[in-house]
C-alpha cells in the first residue's frame, strides 16, 4: 500500500515503505526505481532531483549502483536530511548558480552552525574538497552527512 500523495518521508516505516519502492520485487532498487517512487508517493521531493541522486548515492554503500534492503534505511534518511540541506544551500547561493562562494557561505554561516568550531573560512576550505573556490551541492552534503553520521 503506497503512502498517501505529498506526504513526507517516515524512516520509521522502513518496511511498508520498501515494499512501494521495490516494483518488481527482486531485492534491489535501481536510481529510476526510487525516482518513480518518490514522484508516486512523496511528491515534496520529487522536484529536488539533485538531493534524489545525492541521497540515492550516499545510501548505496556497497557501490554496486543499487540500494538493498539493508542500505533502504539510509536512503530514506539521506532523503530527509538532504532535503533541508538543499533548502539552506539553495538560500546561500544568493546568485543562484548552484554553487556557493565564501562570501555567500560566510553570509549563511550562522544557519547551519558551526561544524566542529571552526571559523568561517577553515568550514569553507575543508567542505571545498575539490579546492575550485565554491562549495558545490555534493560537497556540502557530503559535509553535513558526515557531521550528522559522527554524532550518531
Amino acid at each position: 500500500m503506497a503512502p498517501p500523495a505529498g506526504k513526507k518521508l517516515d524512516p520509521t516505516n522502513v518496511d511498508e515503505v520498501w515494499k512501494t519502492f521495490d516494483y518488481n520485487n527482486n531485492g534491489i532498487l535501481s536510481l529510476a526505481e526510487i525516482d518513480r517512487a518518490v514522484i508516486e508517493c512523496y511528491p515534496a521531493y520529487a522536484s529536488n532531483k539533485p538531493v534524489l541522486i545525492r541521497a540515492y548515492k550516499a545510501a548505496d554503500s556497497s557501490t554496486d549502483g543499487f540500494v538493498d534492503r539493508k542500505e533502504f534505511r539510509r536512503l530514506m534518511e539521506f532523503l530527509a536530511i538532504f532535503d533541508g540541506v538543499y533548502k539552506k544551500f539553495k538560500k546561500m547561493d544568493a546568485d543562484g548558480d548552484r554553487r556557493v562562494n565564501f562570501e555567500e557561505f560566510e553570509k549563511g554561516f550562522k544557519e547551519i552552525g558551526a561544524l566542529g568550531g571552526q571559523t568561517p573560512r577553515q568550514l569553507f576550505d575543508e567542505i571545498d574538497t575539490n579546492k575550485g573556490g565554491y562549495i558545490l551541492f555534493d560537497e556540502f552534503c557530503g559535509a553535513i552527512a558526515q557531521s550528522k553520521l559522527q554524532k550518531k
